[in-house]
């Protein structure tokens, strides 16, 4: 039910930011699951063309360096070595709150899936390509979209399947840590 709820208030708050175009200064988002997908992201050409205040974590080269090397680990996986994909989240943690790090648990299935498992039958292992959602302006987030390509061992490449698109929030002062994160698949 808390779920249900916290999905539809993301929902409402987040077609009021799309149909606002930004977000006031002091409305930080908070710590969600893992899984909470995130709001729609405003589609402004860039945030000082809308009015939006300074201090969008998108303008903090730490933070940018942070949200792309945390998306980057990931997103690599070696499907012959790792259980499920959230054994590359496991290797993250170090980029996280204490508290954050302690709610990455992986799940006792193992990953399956016709792309997990042909790239565990060729051991590959993925080699992500993460860059900034330019389009995301939410106050002290960025969005990082993740797209990989498969690499085995004698060097073929093949291509991923899908993209994800990582949220994350930050501890207001360096060296930052990830408070949050959520990812949304496609």
């Amino acid at each position: 039910m808390k779920r249900t709820l916290l999905i539809i208030t993301s929902a409402f708050v987040g077609l009021a930011l799309t149909l606002s175009g930004c977000v006031p200064a002091n409305d930080e988002p908070g710590p969600g699951p893992a899984s909470t997908p995130a709001p729609p992201a405003a589609t402004s050409a860039s945030p000082s063309a809308e009015g939006h205040e300074a201090g969008h974590a998108s303008e903090d080269p730490a933070k940018v360096a942070l949200a792309l090397e945390a998306a980057k680990i990931m997103t690599t996986w070696n499907p012959a070595k790792d259980f499920n994909r959230t054994d590359a989240e496991m290797r993250a943690r170090k980029l996280m709150t204490a508290e954050r790090a302690k709610e990455v648990s992986a799940p006792e299935r193992p990953a399956t899936g016709e792309e997990w498992l042909n790239a565990a039958a060729k051991k590959a292992t993925s080699q992500p390509n993460v860059k900034i959602e330019t389009a995301h302006h939410e106050q002290n987030s960025i969005a990082v979209n993740a797209t990989w390509q498969w690499v085995t061992a004698d060097g073929e490449t093949y291509a991923g399947e899908g993209k994800t698109t990582f949220f994350f929030t930050f501890t207001d002062k360096a060296p930052y840590k990830i408070r949050d994160y959520t990812a949304s698949s496609q």
